[in-house]
């Protein structure tokens, strides 16, 4: 195999357990490939969909189910181009900002609320290239075969 991640590698490089797996496909946010034997397929999942995965059980501490679907639409809309993941994501009043740089972060409060319009509320999604450096991590420790060249991704020296 050298295109995706087995259910087992799935769970090993995300920490999230099979029950929650399962969940997430019943749910439709994030759906695996399936082949074989239909009440019984194996299971394939991207890169992408281990991203999702791992950005899913590190929202959902602080994060609506909503809210974390708006983040992986956000991040699908950009096809999870890697300097997102240097920057931060905020939830101002629902909609979802991009922080490249927390100096500008109250002009965009502002633009947000508008003027006058109550009390604001703020999730900080954080700065998720911190899941990318756990997968990297997660797939040495379990021995995740070709990781690098599985996830298309070349690491850093």
């Amino acid at each position: 195999m050298t295109n995706g991640f087995t259910r087992q590698e799935a769970i090993d490089l995300t920490g999230i357990d099979s029950g929650r797996l399962s969940y997430l496909d019943r749910t439709k946010l994030v759906v695996p490939l399936k082949f074989g034997n239909p009440k019984h397929p194996k299971v394939v999942y991207s890169w992408q969909q281990v991203l999702e995965i791992k950005t899913i059980e590190r929202l959902r501490e602080n994060l609506t189910l909503q809210e974390i679907r708006k983040v992986l639409v956000f991040l699908k809309e950009h096809d999870y181009e890697p300097s997102f993941f240097a920057h931060k994501l905020v939830l101002v009043n629902s909609q979802l900002y991009l922080v490249e740089d927390l100096r500008h972060f109250g002009l965009t409060v502002l633009e947000a609320s508008g003027v006058n319009k109550g009390q604001v509320v703020i999730h900080e999604v954080g700065a998720i290239g911190d899941i990318i450096t756990e997968l990297f991590r997660e797939a040495e420790k379990h021995h995740v075969l070709d990781f690098e060249k599985r996830a298309g991704l070349a690491l850093a020296s």
